[in-house]
């Protein structure tokens, strides 16, 4: 559903600085009451949306209330978004979809009439939602499918990031986990473009969920920390409880039973304190299984019952089928095969049922489809009729901008130059602080090094020689690479870099950083192997490729014990290249990878032989594979191992 839209603001800003959120809703209403009655529709329906998460009865009261008033007046257009808001509402908000579902077939018929596309859009965006709560797939697939296809029509970005949202879930409910991915991924994408934060972390939750179903738990694990992370920030408790079951499943997958019963319970309380049905029976499910390897068979029959009393209370068929279910698979765990294969035979009974509501809901559908198709075809058709009255319209509107833009170019033009300034000042200090102390201190060592060098050669003392020999080639080796990544890093800054796009084989290039680093990976006997797919050309800048290889397996080496491994991988998948290093080292923390990921601050840890370095070499990394339109991935577990990978085109 969509976010807040422009409204009249005047009145509206009047009355939310004069009256406090934490003020009784019965007081605000009266207050509005003063407003004229549009101005009056328009602060309700704003109040509405807005409070819809932090005080959801409030939001439902503004809702009825901007109801009553907009059908009284005649506001059909504010009708029509007012039906949709507090459809959601009592869908995602209050738990009760068949009301929503109710407010959304209100306003179908009246954004039909009133022939705008965007709300209509919104409308089959709800009521695919709904179809997908109440486990009718197909009606689900086919309302998203015609909501993507009405918001990419009008090029309108929020409504198609929800349209991919939605048709990764039904694909996902399909199997076809890779298509979820993929559509799950575009939204994160356009919701990053338009700054919808709220929209990437719930996308995120959706990525990680596909991950677990495709068994790739470690990935899927840090995605549900991430939206975890993102959830806590905005405060969604429904959305911290569905982050923290993914978290749990997780940890009962890896036999982690102590922590995923943790997982569970904290979810359950969220969910109770949302009043949230459904999220109540997943995390009782949850902790039953947790109960079922314990073996403790009445607490498990106990949350089991509790959960089956909250499913036939929510009315929802799926929330039963989904309790049955476990219920047999908890006998099934516990050898008590009679009552396993009774819940088992419950479980068809019910599906039966739902299957036969579902082809009545799906055959009532498809009666009414002509008539809906015909209306929007004329929709189709006044916009096309309307375009170039539009066109003309938005070209007046051009030229005020254009004016309006000349007034204020060098005010924010002084504004920038300014901002560029400080951070190319922060950015010198920076510099100048690792050169007065990363790149000083090896020299030192070489210096240090070398005289004592010059004095066992004197006295003919030929093995302590060589061990000076040595250390003097690894630190120049290290400063050497430092001193690369710094210029290379310098450059970046500067903005001196130019990509040079050509064809390459990726093989030849992973074959050469390894040669190049063979003998730092000797020194520790790790050993490093190439698995790559011959004859993978890729489009990209060669020479930063290698730089970005090069730093990469210096990292996992550096992190690495003796005797380790690291892996560089190269191969097809979903018609792009993916790159990987991989080892078997220390790990990475999370707080640590979110560092990397989104902060451009220079840090560094010792290696596993107290080597020394900058942190310069994931900052170049990070930013040479963003200047080729891709994103540097991190998937790591403490003490078992480290894997950064990116994305690169195929030569076509």
């Amino acid at each position: 559903m969509k976010g807040k839209r422009i409204k009249v603001v005047l009145y509206f800003l009047f009355f939310i600085v004069s009256f406090p959120l934490n003020a009784q809703g019965t007081d605000q209403i009266k207050n509005i009451d003063s407003l004229p009655k549009h101005e009056q529709v328009r602060v309700l329906s704003d109040l509405c949306w807005k409070n819809r998460e932090k005080n959801t009865k409030m939001a439902l009261a503004y809702g009825l209330k901007g109801i009553k008033i907009a059908k009284a007046e005649g506001y059909e257009k504010d009708l029509a978004e007012l039906y949709n808001f507090v459809g959601v509402i009592y869908q995602h908000y209050m738990f009760n979809v068949q009301e929503g579902m109710h407010y959304y077939d209100l306003g179908l018929p009246l954004s039909l009439e009133l022939k705008d596309s965007v709300e209509i859009g919104y409308v089959y965006n709800n009521l695919g939602d709904a179809f997908y709560a109440i486990g009718n797939v197909p009606l689900a697939f086919e309302y998203g499918r015609k909501s993507l296809s009405i918001f990419q029509r009008l090029h309108n970005e929020q409504g198609i990031a929800y349209g991919y949202v939605n048709m990764g879930e039904a694909n996902r409910i399909n199997n076809q986990y890779k298509v979820a991915l993929e559509y799950f991924e575009k939204a994160i994408e356009l919701r990053k473009k338009i700054g919808d934060s709220i929209g990437v972390a719930s996308a995120t939750l959706e990525v990680a969920r596909t991950l677990f179903l495709m068994g790739k738990t470690d990935s899927a694990q840090y995605y549900y920390e991430r939206s975890l992370h993102k959830h806590e920030q905005i405060r969604n408790k429904n959305y911290m409880a569905y982050s923290m079951q993914g978290i749990g499943d997780v940890y009962l997958v890896n036999k982690e039973y102590d922590l995923a019963f943790k997982c569970y319970t904290m979810a359950l309380e969220l969910c109770k304190e949302r009043h949230n049905p459904t999220g109540e029976i997943d995390s009782q499910l949850g902790i039953a299984k947790v109960l079922a390897y314990r073996g403790e068979r009445k607490k498990g029959e106990t949350v089991l019952d509790e959960a089956m009393e909250i499913a036939v209370g929510s009315k929802l068929i799926p929330n039963i089928l989904k309790v049955y279910k476990a219920k047999g698979e908890f006998y099934h765990h516990l050898k008590e095969y009679k009552r396993s294969s009774e819940n088992y035979q419950k479980y068809i009974h019910a599906y039966d049922s739902l299957f036969s509501v579902l082809q009545f809901q799906t055959l009532s559908q498809i009666k009414d489809r002509f008539k809906i198709t015909e209306q929007l075809t004329t929709v189709s058709q006044d916009l096309k009729a309307n375009k170039h009255t539009q066109i003309y319209g938005v070209l007046l509107i051009v030229l005020l901008i254009l004016f309006s833009i000349i007034l204020i170019y060098r005010n924010r033009t002084i504004n920038r130059l300014s901002s560029e300034l400080m951070a190319t000042n922060k950015s010198k200090d920076k510099i100048f602080s690792i050169i007065s102390h990363d790149l000083i201190s090896p020299f030192n060592v070489l210096l240090g090094t070398s005289e004592m060098l010059v004095d066992d050669l004197n006295k003919n003392e030929v093995e302590d020689a060589k061990e000076k020999g040595l250390l003097i080639q690894r630190t120049s080796e290290e400063s050497f690479r430092f001193i690369s990544n710094l210029l290379d890093w310098a450059r970046t800054q500067r903005k001196k870099i130019n990509l040079h796009i050509e064809k390459f084989e990726l093989a030849e290039v992973i074959e050469d950083v390894i040669l190049t680093l063979r003998n730092q990976a000797a020194m520790k006997n790790i050993k490093v192997t190439a698995d790559t797919v011959e004859y993978l050309i890729v489009m990209a800048d060669k020479n930063l490729i290698q730089i970005v290889l090069i730093n990469l397996l210096n990292n996992a080496i550096k992190f690495t014990p003796v005797g380790g491994k690291v892996v560089l991988t190269a191969k097809k998948e979903n018609n792009q290249a993916k790159v990987s290093v991989k080892d078997n080292g220390v790990g990475i923390s999370m707080p640590r990878i979110i560092d990397i990921l989104n902060n451009s601050d220079i840090e560094s840890t010792a290696g596993t032989k107290n080597e020394k370095g900058t942190g310069l070499g994931l900052i170049v990394c990070k930013e040479f594979i963003e200047m080729h339109g891709s994103e540097m991935h991190i998937n790591s577990v403490e003490g078992e191992g480290t894997e950064f990978w990116f994305m690169l085109p195929l030569s076509s």
